[in-house]
């Protein structure tokens, strides 16, 4: 039997562009990989994601097979990740390797250097490391 999921927008998440985008990202990325749907299924987080170029804030309810996207800061969040939106949009390109981010790639460079530039700044993730790995893995079209 196959795993049900769902992926949900809240009231006012669709006027934003961005929860329709990861909406559709995690969809196709689920129904095209279907091992990626064991990390769905075990993500119990909440994930606030800000593009700070766009001025955009949005929430990640992950709870037992439903992923909700909410526009703002639902609190409290247990990751925060902040960057601006190519920055962001590369975390879906990035190369996973052995089930790791693998950073010895083009854009795996491009994301360790806006780390370090302060570009990208994720709080909150070595306290939920093995959540911050399974959404890479099901944020990754690779």
């Amino acid at each position: 039997m196959k795993p049900s999921y769902d992926i949900l927008l809240a009231d006012g998440a669709e006027a934003l562009g961005l929860p329709d985008m990861l909406k559709d990202l995690i969809g196709q990325n689920l129904a095209q990989h279907p091992q990626k749907v064991v990390d769905f299924m075990r993500l119990r987080i909440r994930i606030g994601l800000m593009i700070m170029d766009a001025d955009i804030t949005i929430t990640l309810t992950f709870d037992n097979g439903r992923l909700t996207i909410y526009p703002g800061l639902q609190k409290p969040v247990h990751i925060f990740v902040e960057g601006a939106s190519d920055i962001i949009m590369a975390l879906s390109n990035q190369t996973i390797k052995w089930g790791l981010p693998y950073y010895f790639d083009e854009t795996g460079r491009e994301i360790l250097t806006a780390m370090k530039t302060g570009r990208l700044k994720a709080r909150g993730m070595l306290f939920h490391l093995p959540s911050m790995l399974r959404f890479s893995r099901i944020m990754s079209v690779r």
